[in-house]
């Protein structure tokens, strides 16, 4: 009886390592695209504004109820 041989597959660690690989190069670019991108000022003072003042017409209160069950 003859084996049969598989045709040249990689193996499972060599397809961790290259995943493993890409996802550590693809955090390595997005880190430095994060620290070296220039926010202008405009982005900046919104993020420092306190808060918005909601008027009180819009203001509404959910009151949720339920009947536990035993």
């Amino acid at each position: 009886m003859n084996a049969y041989k598989f045709s040249a597959m990689p193996s499972n660690a060599a397809v961790t390592s290259f995943v493993t690989v890409l996802v550590t190069a693809w955090f390595a670019l997005a880190s430095g695209a994060i620290l070296t991108d220039q926010h202008s000022e405009a982005t900046i003072e919104m993020a420092r504004a306190a808060t918005v003042d909601v008027p009180y017409e819009a203001r509404e209160t959910i009151v949720v109820e339920a009947r536990r069950s035993s």
